[in-house]
């Protein structure tokens, strides 16, 4: 029979957490025998009373084996606090399970960032946040000007933001891609013929995005050929950019494009769209030549080229 996995919202004070915690902080204590000035980021009696998001302790067959809590910063941030399994757990897919519980709760919380601090000895953590989806940046909030701390963030949407199928003649849809066009073309000094209008936006299979029910976003794919899939018409509204929307959704039309057959995803866009280059290069396309229809070049306004394989 196969091992009972649970997960129990206790508070930080329960004895199981307790316990937890305890060799948590022994371990941490050990890796920096060395180092006396060294802080475990155990939880203050009052911090634990006063702990504000979700704490979790996992189960195998009823023992506690592992624990963690995510602990809301502000209105968009929560921190991942003392994550530990046992030694014995380790390697077993535990731990990514507790932490996919956590971000989960932080979605329902609201929350569309998860920060963490952890220590430059610890490899094993490094590599496991790492391999999570979890980017180095700077020191925050009471880890600056800590020698030993290194902190990660993830971006996580929302429980709240919803994506469902769409064509550009769905009056939502359309709305916002006027709002696009009219963004994009202020970028520009000219238009490309055949740019504006119904005809661009023909054979495009497109995907709303909302926030409680309110279109905040869209994009879509075009099948230009029997491989390849062309990135269209994304768009987030200005207030909801930076909050990890965008990201969700290109992957989401990147699985749509490869269900439909596509190995490789194109897109363009013009350099003076700055935070959209970015974007896309953090998300591993990189720059390419002219393709399909642009390839003359003619009537074009200048444009970025981008590519990327397709798992």
């Amino acid at each position: 029979m196969a091992d009972e996995i649970t997960f129990e919202a206790v508070t930080p004070a329960h004895p199981d957490a307790e316990a937890l915690m305890a060799l948590l902080d022994a371990e941490v204590l050990d890796i920096y025998w060395d180092a006396g000035d060294i802080e475990t980021g155990a939880l203050s009696d009052e911090l634990k009373a006063a702990f504000n998001g979700v704490f979790l302790v996992a189960r195998r067959n009823g023992a506690p084996v592992a624990c963690g809590g995510v602990l809301v910063m502000d209105e968009t941030m929560c921190e991942l606090r003392r994550v530990y399994a046992l030694p014995e757990e380790r390697g077993t897919g535990l731990a990514r399970r507790l932490v996919a519980e956590l971000e989960h709760a932080a979605s329902e919380l609201g929350m569309s960032r998860v920060a963490l601090e952890t220590g430059d000895r610890q490899t094993r953590a490094i590599g496991f946040y790492e391999a999570l989806g979890y980017s180095q940046i700077p020191l925050y909030g009471e880890h600056e000007g800590k020698w030993w701390a290194i902190c990660y963030e993830k971006r996580i949407l929302p429980a709240n933001i919803t994506f469902e199928p769409a064509t550009p003649d769905v009056p939502e849809v359309a709305a916002l891609l006027t709002d696009y066009e009219k963004e994009f073309l202020s970028f520009n000094t000219r238009e490309e013929t055949g740019w504006l209008g119904s005809a661009a936006h023909q054979g495009l299979e497109m995907m709303l995005v909302r926030r409680d029910g309110r279109p905040v976003g869209c994009g879509g794919i075009r099948m230009e050929g029997p491989k390849t899939a062309e990135l269209k018409r994304m768009y987030v509204i200005p207030d909801e950019r930076s909050r990890g929307i965008a990201t969700e959704l290109v992957s989401r039309l990147e699985r749509v494009a490869a269900e439909q057959g596509a190995t490789r995803m194109v897109l363009d866009t013009t350099p003076r769209m700055e935070t959209a280059v970015r974007l896309y290069e953090r998300l591993g396309y990189v720059r390419t030549q002219p393709f399909l229809r642009h390839n003359s070049g003619a009537g074009m306004p200048a444009l970025i080229y981008f590519e990327k394989a397709l798992a």
